[in-house]
């Protein structure tokens, strides 16, 4: 219906660098020789580090990442312009030319990373010699380069994802030899896709149904909530202070609690002001801008909490099953790397599916049956078809879910294996108090995502969704503090010492 009058592009044609049959034969050899030379010096230069031991150190190591990046950003460009010197036909399907885009976005993008991490690397050889081995230890070598290569797709895929909501409907000519993304927006025609669609109304903000339609029933959940989120922002937001407070909580397993309080006062944050808002509002209305913020940055602090989780089954693990090499196997350092790391990704990962929401038109109902901003009612009411957003959906969450699971299941399991091994009753007791709340947290958390998520089909009804999405938005940030603290001798005394300062200022 929107699209009857207007011829979309289904395919591009890529310009080259000249149309001159004779000049495109010339060319060919010399880009040939270019390209075979390349790939021989890069993949060449990493089987040579990866067969000689000798070049097994973090300065060689980021030498092959940075060749293995170059090798696969000239593959990504030069085949198919080699191929169009010889061919009359230089067409390249949409889906063709974003793939080609994201796989040489991807290797430029880590390899900006990766020469950033090699002047650092430089810098610790030369400027601290002595700690270079500690601060610049093969194992953390080859984490800076997993990460470099993580940002990089990561980061691609939320273009990828815009370029998607564009539309072709002009010229399908790329004036370039591969496809660029400045070329593409010069010929997109998402204003004139716009101007098609004036005929319609398309929403400009969404009306949130909340939990119930009924004033009296609002009224009385106000003030529940309303101490259910004082009480949840009080116990998250006391704890990373209380962590902060004490040297004696500065350990790993404390840095990790406190950075997964803050992940939950963050969630809670990102819904609950709005739901409150609403109980005492007739106009429940929230603009597109405002959704996508929500569902953003809702999405960032639990994707962030499934690896935080990931993390402190691993902490679990390397301090009951490896005691004597723990200070080694979980550091401060590295703790603080792996929570750093868990956000960067939450953040990122959900740029994607925000990214991808963007390609979505609405113009039917804006009435949204949930709370909050949630991605699945979001589908229901677009006019557009979501199809991709939700296979995207549905392998991103299990992809995490299943890394994640797979990590806390695995390390559970030895954790358990070690504990059956200790002797005393006490001590097995003493070894399994310290993983109970964990895997109680685990469970409530994982359970209720697995279910909307995963396995949306399983909820049955939609009061039921709504039920599950209150859980783990509302219930579980409040329960969690309660969960790690009030059998945590630890804390409770940081606790006292604290509220006795307070006193004796006083």
């Amino acid at each position: 219906m929107m699209e009857e009058n207007m011829t979309l592009v289904t395919e591009f044609v890529l310009t080259g660098l000249t149309d001159r049959p004779e000049i495109q034969l010339l060319l060919f050899p010399i880009f040939l020789v270019t390209y075979v030379t390349t790939m021989v010096g890069n993949i060449g230069l990493v089987m040579l580090v990866w067969m000689d031991s000798h070049l097994q150190t973090p300065m060689y190591i980021f030498l092959s990442s940075l060749a293995f990046a170059d090798a696969w950003s000239s593959s990504s460009v030069t085949p198919k312009m080699l191929m169009n010197f010889l061919s009359q036909d230089k067409s390249i399907s949409i889906l063709e030319c974003m793939a080609q885009f994201y796989f040489f976005g991807a290797s430029t993008t880590a390899e900006c990373f990766l020469l950033a991490v090699m002047a650092y690397d430089r810098y610790a050889a030369i400027c601290k010699p002595l700690l270079y081995p500690v601060r610049m230890s093969n194992r953390l070598c080859s984490q800076l380069v997993i990460a470099s290569y993580t940002l990089g797709f990561l980061h691609l895929m939320i273009h990828v994802g815009l370029l998607f909501r564009l539309t072709f409907c002009r010229s399908n000519l790329i004036h370039h030899f591969y496809c660029e993304i400045l070329p593409l927006f010069k010929i997109s025609c998402i204003d004139a896709s716009l101007n098609a669609l004036e005929n319609m109304t398309l929403v400009t903000e969404f009306v949130l149904t909340g939990l119930t339609d009924r004033p009296e029933i609002q009224l009385v959940l106000f003030p529940i909530f309303l101490v259910i989120y004082v009480t949840t922002m009080v116990g998250n937001i006391g704890l990373v202070v209380l962590v902060w407070m004490d040297s004696h909580l500065h350990t790993p397993m404390y840095i990790l609690l406190s950075s997964l309080a803050f992940a939950d006062a963050w969630t809670s944050s990102s819904v609950t002001p709005k739901m409150l808002m609403n109980f005492l509002s007739q106009e429940k209305s929230i603009s597109i801008s405002e959704c996508m913020a929500q569902f953003y940055f809702f999405g960032v602090s639990a994707s962030t909490e499934c690896f935080l989780l990931a993390v402190m089954a691993y902490d679990r693990y390397a301090a009951i099953c490896k005691p004597l090499l723990y200070p080694v196997r979980m550091s401060n350092r590295l703790c603080i790397q792996l929570v750093i790391a868990s956000y960067t990704i939450g953040c990122l990962y959900v740029m994607i599916h925000v990214g991808l929401l963007f390609r979505l038109t609405f113009c039917r109902s804006n009435i949204i049956h949930h709370f909050y901003c949630e991605i699945l009612p979001l589908f229901k009411i677009s006019c557009t078809d979501p199809s991709v957003n939700a296979i995207v959906l549905f392998i991103c969450a299990l992809s995490i879910q299943s890394f994640s699971v797979m990590t806390i299941l695995i390390s559970y399991t030895y954790v358990f294996l070690a504990i059956l091994r200790i002797k005393s009753e006490t001590g097995r007791r003493k070894a399994f108090s310290t993983c109970s709340a964990h895997l109680l947290s685990v469970s409530l958390f994982y359970g209720t995502l697995l279910i909307m998520y995963v396995f949306p089909g399983s909820g049955g009804a939609k009061d039921q969704d709504i039920m599950y999405s209150l859980f783990y938005t509302i219930i579980i940030p409040l329960l969690n503090p309660f969960i790690y603290s009030l059998r945590n001798k630890e804390v409770l005394a940081a606790l006292r010492k604290v509220i006795k300062k307070i006193k004796f200022l006083k």
